[in-house]
């Protein structure tokens, strides 16, 4: 019974920092984001990859990583 229970526990532990770092993981894609030349219409849509696919939106916006930085600012 005692390997049932640590097993449970690992697993809650693993939800817990998914579901948390879901968060964290969207909002620092958000503010990239906000730095990325895009038009209007790809921006919106990548904002709404980001928050309406958990977890896998924001990781899509890195490995894609649209647009290029604006003039004058640095990654």
């Amino acid at each position: 019974m005692i390997g049932l229970d640590m097993t449970v526990w690992a697993l809650q532990i693993v939800n817990f920092l998914i579901l948390a770092g879901w968060p964290v993981l969207a909002i620092v894609a958000l503010m990239r984001l906000r730095h990325c030349r895009l038009d209007d219409t790809a921006r919106v849509l990548w904002v709404i990859v980001i928050l309406l696919i958990p977890l896998l939106g924001a990781v899509a916006f890195f490995i894609v990583r649209p647009g290029k930085p604006r003039s004058g600012e640095e990654r």
